[in-house]
């Protein structure tokens, strides 16, 4: 019997001995784990994750951090630490910075405070070229293919057996886990079809289609893979507290300014009820209702009603759908996913003073996107969604290079020539790097620059075609930077 737990412990991290550290820990009872042994815990795992290559301990190190999560444990410089080293070797670079940058906000001893400055320049430097331990997004999606490939006909003989519905699932999740691994799907029982879900994560989408391009014949002959939830109207859910059917719960349509989405109220007493929000209940209950393309695409907001509508006002969630059909069932974007993923906006930027031609997109005056998300976090200096696409191992990026001669055109050709430019940099990068591995998703005009953005599913064959094209293009400029304002950027062209 161990008299003295915690000298215990020091003993066998000084003797770099993660295992033992944890086997006693998690052999107390739950009133013993004070919040400094669970750091001792985490820390454990992510010493055991390194020495044994088992990157899921990095996974468990952050659970147990974020089980004593609250106010003093953010403020604490080890807890930060342990939590930024987790993020850092699970390629998450941007979030695990954050954490570094709390750690040094506090009082860290001395080698701690350096080990973090480390890490924190590598977070960085990894930001502005991301490198990815795990592969990146295409390297994922081949091993998913194969691994797929492998298990397919077993997943096939327990479709036909009528195997329990659980089995079939988690045989087709570890399959598929590699690229998804937190991924929503529905297989049919009774043929080969999967259904993946984004589950509110539209971006998911982009990820799902340059998935399903890449699959194999041998899978593509058995399996139908499609995307977005089925619809339901006739649906019943139970969130603990009794049946919730879509025919019982009532549904108020406002039609959003432009007429191209409406927004949705929904009462039924049981939303409110229990420990699950609200809202969340009311977006899985239309979602469901609809279908998911439909809700992604035609619904822009839904609230949950405090009392019931008038009759008169309001109609059954089960009709929704149907409602819905009548305005948008010929509109291109009902249920198609590539029309869908084709919707650009326009946008522009005031001029700015005092900016110089090295302060990249800084300079934009007009552009058009598809993922309007990625421009508005780039000028609120915010990157949520650029850590999802790194945490994928894809890139949000974009090319800014200039255009000879543009300043000297008269006005009405220069945008032939910008256009021009920016379409024979897509066809090139697209045919050349390997894999065909991005979706170009916009184009910007500066004062000093020319933009074309990009998700990349290989960053660096991407860089790699648009270095080569670039080392042939008569420009004085050129550059690549991640869709981050705070990373620097790389230069494109060859110096001599």
């Amino acid at each position: 019997m161990i008299k003295d737990i915690d000298k215990q412990i020091a003993a066998w991290h000084e003797n770099n001995e993660p295992a033992k550290i944890i086997e006693l820990l998690e052999s107390l009872p739950q009133p013993a784990l004070t919040r400094e042994r669970m750091g001792w815990l985490a820390r454990a795992y992510n010493n055991l994750a390194g020495e044994e290559d088992k990157p899921e301990y990095y996974e468990t190190a952050i659970r147990v951090l974020e089980s004593v999560r609250d106010e003093e444990s953010e403020k604490d410089e080890l807890w930060n630490h342990r939590m930024g080293f987790a993020l850092y070797h699970l390629d998450r670079e941007g979030e695990a910075a954050e954490y570094f940058l709390r750690t040094l906000d506090g009082n860290p001893y001395d080698s701690l405070r350096d080990d973090t400055k480390a890490l924190l320049d590598d977070c960085y430097k990894f930001l502005a070229f991301p490198r990815y331990v795990k592969g990146s997004f295409a390297e994922r999606v081949e091993q998913t293919w194969t691994a797929f490939a492998e298990h397919e006909a077993e997943l096939r003989r327990l479709v036909d057996e009528g195997a329990p519905g659980e089995e079939i699932q988690q045989l087709a999740f570890s399959s598929l886990q590699t690229a998804f691994p937190d991924l929503s799907f529905e297989i049919g029982a009774k043929n080969y079809h999967i259904i993946l879900s984004a589950g509110g994560t539209w971006m998911l989408y982009l990820l799902f289609r340059y998935f399903l391009s890449r699959m194999p014949e041998s899978v593509r002959a058995h399996w139908k893979f499609s995307i977005g939830r089925n619809a339901n109207p006739d649906l019943v859910i139970n969130f603990g507290e009794g049946p919730v059917p879509a025919e019982e719960a009532k549904v108020v349509l406002t039609e959003d300014e432009g007429g191209e989405s409406v927004s949705v109220e929904v009462y039924h007493p049981l939303l409110r009820e229990g420990e699950s929000p609200a809202w969340w209940r009311a977006e899985v209950l239309v979602d469901n209702a609809v279908g998911e393309l439909v809700n992604t695409e035609f619904v822009s907001v839904i609230k949950v009603l405090e009392e019931a509508p008038a009759p008169e006002d309001s109609i059954p969630l089960a009709k929704l759908r149907e409602v819905l059909a009548e305005r948008y069932g010929d509109d291109p974007r009902w249920e198609n996913i590539d029309v869908i993923l084709q919707g650009t906006m326009n946008y522009s930027f005031k001029e700015q003073e005092n900016i110089e031609p090295e302060d990249l997109r800084f300079d934009i005056i007009r552009g058009t996107t598809t993922v309007p998300r990625l421009v508005g976090e780039f000028a609120r200096d915010e990157s949520g969604l650029e850590d999802l696409l790194h945490r994928f191992g894809c890139v949000g990026g974009f090319f800014a290079f200039d255009v000879p001669g543009l300043n000297e055109m008269p006005e009405a050709e220069r945008d032939e020539a910008v256009n021009a430019a920016c379409t024979a940099l897509e066809n090139y990068v697209r045919n050349h790097a390997e894999g065909h591995c991005v979706d170009f998703i916009g184009r910007a005009v500066g004062r000093f620059h020319v933009y074309v953005d990009f998700i990349a599913y290989d960053i660096r064959a991407v860089c790699n075609a648009a270095f080569e094209y670039f080392e042939n293009y008569d420009t004085p400029f050129a550059a690549f930077q991640t869709y981050r304002r705070h990373v620097a950027w790389y230069n494109m062209k060859k110096q001599s």
